[in-house]
């Protein structure tokens, strides 16, 4: 398979806490049509258990070709060499190329490093791009087992859609509880109720950003979580670094709900600048955000208006890492405000608007 500039291929990343029920989706959604093109990349070929034949195996590397003519390989070690070798697989055997990619990751997995690796190697980076997160919760156990792992917080806190299994044992008033918890972690995330794995296709994929501008607000969905402006806190600041003790007080987290055991404290949060941004000023104030809290930050979503560029860009980061900025239509953008969201682990939106107004500019004298 060789990299197209044009045509990158969207990437699903399924995710959720043991016992949330993604293989039996995963058995549903390979027979359908809408995916009979696609490369499923899962840990154990035992758990899938459908019907289907060999294209090529070794003792690395096995690709199956599924009834519905999905094709599924399992994580051999690192991602891109699996994905690389099941690549390599169906162009030995004549197959036909793949259209998406939906990645299960292992009930205990935080998806951040999967993200992480999507953007940052080199050879996945040029050929796939991140379509969205997907999130299954048990509705039976859900609140019980937020409270008690760190990893189902995060890979709630990351998805771009969460899927509410095993609804039919629970009440409508615990199903009630459980969505206000999630949203709790989540505000933006499209929750969606599913029983015995019966879901259509287009609600799985699909929930990465679009080309289409309205589309785009509807990715990230500003309008959901608590708005900050700029602080204003320290005006004329200029580049003039911050002290250590400032900083210190800075990433302090505000008030807000208790930690939990494990010390996550899941905040989200939408940050709202109303005048076109300078790209120097930009890229210096996200490069230092991310170098102090990088570790932090989940998972980073943002419709920004440039100075002097007509079109506004979309940009999209993990930790440290963003992925290339996309340029978006104008309509994007329509009131010309960049709006940045943040999902973040224990970091106080503070932290963000005062680092961001240490790079405004002196006022004129």
């Amino acid at each position: 398979m060789s990299p197209d500039d044009n045509v990158l291929i969207p990437v699903t990343v399924l995710t959720g806490f043991l016992g949330s029920g993604k293989t039996t989706l995963l058995n549903r959604l390979v027979r359908q049509p809408a995916m009979k093109d696609a490369l499923v990349v899962i840990n154990e070929f035992g758990d899938i258990g459908l019907d289907h034949r060999l294209v090529a195996e070794s003792d690395e590397h096995t690709v199956v070709e599924m009834s519905s003519g999905c094709l599924c390989c399992t994580i051999r070690g690192d991602l891109s060499r699996t994905v690389q070798q099941a690549c390599e697989a169906i162009e030995r055997e004549g197959g036909k190329p793949f259209s998406r990619v939906i990645i299960e990751t292992t009930g205990l997995a935080d998806p951040a490093p999967i993200l992480h690796t999507l953007m940052t190697d080199h050879w996945l980076a040029h050929r796939f791009s991140l379509d969205g997160v997907i999130c299954l919760v048990d509705s039976a156990s859900g609140i019980s087992t937020l409270n008690a792992h760190r990893e189902s917080q995060r890979q709630v806190a990351v998805a771009d859609r969460l899927l509410l299994t095993k609804t039919d044992l629970v009440d409508e008033e615990r199903l009630s509880r459980l969505a206000s918890h999630l949203a709790a972690i989540n505000p933006a995330a499209e929750q969606l109720q599913v029983r015995h794995g019966e879901l259509a296709a287009e609600h799985v994929v699909g929930s990465g950003l679009p080309a289409q501008g309205q589309r785009a607000e509807r990715w990230l969905r500003a309008a959901s979580y608590a708005q900050v402006s700029p602080a204003q806190a320290s005006p004329g600041m200029g580049m003039t670094p911050p002290t250590p003790g400032g900083l210190a007080s800075m990433m302090a987290p505000a008030s807000g709900p208790a930690l939990t055991r494990h010390g996550e404290q899941i905040r989200s949060f939408c940050f709202t600048v109303e005048q076109p941004i300078a790209p120097e000023l930009l890229e210096d104030w996200l490069d230092l955000l991310l170098s102090l809290l990088g570790d932090k930050i989940l998972r980073v979503k943002a419709i920004v208006k440039i100075a002097g560029r007509e079109q506004p860009l979309a940009l999209h980061g993990v930790q440290h890492i963003f992925h290339p900025p996309e340029p978006l239509p104008v309509e994007a953008c329509r009131d010309g405000v960049s709006r940045f969201v943040f999902i973040t682990n224990g970091v106080a939106p503070e932290a963000v608007t005062q680092l961001f107004d240490y790079f405004q500019p002196a006022p004129a004298t």
